[in-house]
């Protein structure tokens, strides 16, 4: 998304960029709680109000690479020999952004699982027959004396879970 007003710039760039800094005066977890009033007990509500904050993240990185990539020399030798825009994203563009999104995407998934967890464990996620981690946990934590082994595993769950979309996300290509 942030590849358009980073070619385009102009109004279209000073808009995007003024719904981005708008959306980020709102704290993250008022946005979700949010989109959990409005669409309640669904998973759509805690997605939703997490893809409406962790967008900007996506928007600046990429607008930024973006300006920097269509300043460049290669991509005025590409415009001057005919290049068209989707040549100069496949090949100029993308080699450049594309690593950092897989990482920033890595880094934003394990945010929201452990948002939507945290949201769970203190009972304000999702509902009793939607499986979640963070419900698990809180379902399970009164009877950590008798079966403690029961309580590790929701816990083990997304430790393991988090752990390997941070590995993911640290990985050299």
């Amino acid at each position: 998304m942030g590849r358009w007003p980073g070619w385009r710039g102009g109004w279209i760039d000073r808009g995007l960029s003024l719904l981005a800094d708008s959306v980020l005066a709102l704290p993250a977890l008022l946005m979700v709680l949010m989109m959990g009033v409005i669409l309640p007990s669904t998973p759509l509500a805690f997605w939703a109000g997490l893809a409406a904050v962790q967008w900007i993240e996506f928007f600046r990185l990429t607008r930024s690479v973006a300006r920097s990539q269509l300043a460049s020399p290669a991509v005025e030798a590409a415009t001057l020999q005919g290049f068209g825009p989707l040549w100069v994203f496949r090949r100029i563009l993308w080699p450049e952004i594309g690593p950092m999104l897989r990482t920033a995407t890595a880094f934003g998934v394990a945010n929201a699982i452990a948002a939507i967890a945290a949201l769970g464990f203190v009972s304000v996620g999702m509902r009793a027959p939607t499986p979640e981690l963070g419900l698990m946990m809180v379902e399970l934590l009164p009877s950590w004396r008798e079966a403690p082994f029961a309580l590790l595993q929701p816990v083990a769950a997304c430790f393991a879970l988090l752990l390997s979309l941070n590995l993911i996300a640290g990985g050299r290509e």
